[in-house]
């Protein structure tokens, strides 16, 4: 039987394969695109002014030899020199029979073509194997020893030079010479010679330049800059990622009125703990200025601050009141803000001891005494958050209870009022701001407007939450904390660095500043997005155990991104390094300064120490990270 679709002979016939179908419309769009570019990179080429004629030019062609060639010869070392001349016997005029030079070898040559000629004919002398960079004094010295000069020429980035000059009206049979006079080095580096200098003082030859000098003393100044700003940076970067993490931040939830309250209650806790913080700072002002008393009180207030934190979180079981904790618990608070000011008040003085006593580690007082200020400062900003942090629980803890002790009808009620003045108070904020920005003056622009219009919109969003129960205050949190983020780290640490240099004038700590804050906004972004992509398996089993959201991301997060943080962070530090090299043109500071001053004034060769010095380091970096990514990650 033959089987379904064979002929009478049984065979299942060949079938032709079918020809693909021509898509006209999609040829079409190809040739289209493949015009659209043509057009695209012809305009490209004529705005960049592409042209290899440029590049053919034989006059550019020898600058860009010039400038390789001094490149390549790092301004690292200073020679002495010796006045020396270089000798070559001429006749004026040229025998019959014509005349070949007995040649001299040495490491100093000169050349003259032709080898012989005729009075005030043009000849050519050459040279080689002088000082690079320096002058050669070329003389025609006839036999009575009267050095007539013909030119003074300059040796190029190898030593040699050329130069074209008109003989003088000398003829004479016997035989001349002409000389080459400049200057030869001393010693070698391998085998250095100590020779006496202008002033009569024995020095070593060579010697490190005082470009070498310079240039060390900017690229450890650079490689500092850049620790420093990475330092603070990633302190700030590492509590504020948690808040840009959208998987963090996506549950928190919580009801409008609990919202509005505690957003109500933060200016409050901010003022309370700014007055807290000036009471504590003048009581400690008042106080001798003793390094000693100071010293021995910060020991005093951190025992009684121990002791009352141990009574305002009493071990289980232990029966204490509850009055009694929140007592323990503001005075351990401001026993913690006392004693903040009298270490930081210690460093100062401390620092300042030392260094008016210890000449030789001034620096070290200098730093001490600088941390306590910065400690101070510190103390002023934490206090600030500390206070909007204690009120704002607060707040939302009373909007906590008095949601479940009033009716539905008060609570809304409550809940519109409530978020009403939170959005008023914002948005006076945002006034204020804008006010100060563009100089607009009057309480009607900057208060009552912006209060009304807050109001207006803290109600709908307060209007929003009662529909739906709660209001999505993480998600809010996320957006805004990337939005700022996103437009720190669109402007180039060139340009804050040119605001911190008006700020606080030229040098390196404006540049620290600058690379410090566009670390903190690059940073936040690497590690978010970091936290984002942990697995979610750990976080939710810390959840089912109960624990509190400080809990899970302490058990369930911190884990997964220690590793990833270390290694962001020490990229972090090479990407500053290599930084803080282009905002020393601003006067950031760094090693960018001598670069840009040596690039202006076209010494080449000191630029290219620069440029060493920069390849050293951020090799060194590249290592140095790649062994602890190996020992820690």
């Amino acid at each position: 039987m033959a089987e379904p679709g064979a002929d009478n002979s049984g065979k299942i016939p060949e079938t032709t394969p079918r020809r693909p179908k021509f898509n006209r419309r999609r040829s079409l769009w190809i040739i289209v695109g493949i015009l659209a570019g043509f057009v695209v990179y012809a305009y490209a080429f004529q705005t960049t002014e592409v042209s290899l004629s440029k590049i053919r030019d034989e006059t550019r062609q020898e600058s860009l030899v010039r400038v390789l060639r001094a490149l390549a010869q790092p301004d690292l070392l200073d020679w002495e020199t010796v006045n020396t001349d270089v000798d070559l016997q001429y006749l004026i005029p040229c025998p019959d029979a014509g005349f070949e030079p007995v040649a001299i070898e040495g490491d100093l040559n000169i050349s003259v073509s032709p080898t012989c000629a005729n009075p005030r004919d043009v000849v050519t002398v050459s040279g080689t194997g002088f000082i690079p960079n320096e002058q050669v004094q070329v003389f025609f010295v006839p036999p009575n020893g009267t050095r007539l000069r013909l030119t003074i020429a300059r040796t190029d980035a190898s030593g040699s030079f050329v130069e074209d000059v008109r003989l003088p009206n000398r003829p004479d049979e016997s035989l001349q010479t002409i000389q080459a006079e400049s200057k030869v080095r001393v010693g070698s580096i391998f085998s250095p010679a100590y020779v006496s200098d202008s002033d009569g003082h024995t020095v070593r030859s060579p010697r490190w330049s005082q470009n070498a000098v310079d240039t060390l003393d900017k690229i450890i100044e650079t490689v500092f800059l850049a620790l420093l700003a990475t330092t603070a940076g990633t302190i700030i970067a590492i509590p504020l990622s948690f808040f840009a993490a959208k998987n963090l931040m996506r549950d928190v939830r919580i009801p409008a009125l609990q919202l509005g309250l505690a957003v109500v209650a933060v200016p409050i806790g901010v003022g309370g703990g700014l007055l807290a913080f000036n009471w504590t700072k003048d009581l400690v002002l008042a106080m001798s200025d003793s390094a000693i008393l100071h010293g021995a009180s910060t020991l005093v207030l951190a025992w009684l601050t121990i002791r009352l934190l141990r009574l305002a979180v009493p071990p289980p079981g232990a029966q204490t009141g509850r009055y009694a904790r929140i007592g323990a618990g503001l005075g351990a608070g401001l026993l913690i803000l006392t004693a903040g000011q009298t270490l930081a008040r210690f460093a100062e003085l401390a620092g300042t001891w030392f260094a008016q006593n210890l000449s030789g580690a001034a620096f070290l007082g200098e730093f001490v005494a600088s941390l306590g200020d910065i400690l101070a400062t510190v103390f002023g900003v934490l206090t600030a958050v500390a206070g909007a942090g204690v009120l704002g629980l607060l707040g939302s803890k009373l909007g906590y209870g008095v949601a479940k002790r009033v009716p539905e009808s008060i609570r809304s009620l409550l809940t519109i009022l409530s978020m009403a003045l939170a959005g008023g108070i914002v948005a006076v904020g945002v006034g204020q701001v804008v006010g100060f920005l563009y100089e607009i003056a009057g309480t009607r622009s900057t208060v009552t407007i912006p209060f009304v219009v807050g109001a207006f919109l803290g109600a709908l969003i307060a209007w929003r939450g009662l529909r739906r129960g709660y209001l999505a205050a993480g998600i809010g949190v996320y957006y805004a904390s990337r939005t700022v983020f996103n437009t720190m780290r669109s402007i180039e640490p060139l340009v804050m660095a040119i605001v911190f240099v008006i700020w606080v004038g030229l040098g390196p700590f404006a540049g620290s500043l600058a690379l410090g804050l566009h670390t903190v906004a690059a940073l936040t972004k690497l590690y978010s997005e970091q936290v984002e992509s942990i697995s979610p398996g750990p976080v939710e089993a810390v959840r089912a155990t109960g624990a509190t959201r400080l809990q899970t991301v302490v058990y369930g997060v911190v884990p997964q991104i220690v590793s990833p943080y270390i290694s962001f962070t020490m990229y972090r530090w090479d990407i500053n390094v290599r930084m803080s090299t282009i905002i020393g043109f601003v006067g950031g500071g760094g090693i960018g300064f001598l670069l840009q001053q040596n690039i202006r004034l076209l010494n080449y060769r000191a630029a290219a120490a620069q440029m060493l010095a920069i390849a050293i380091v951020v090799a060194s970096m590249d290592y140095l990270s790649s062994r602890l990514r190996e020992r820690f990650v």
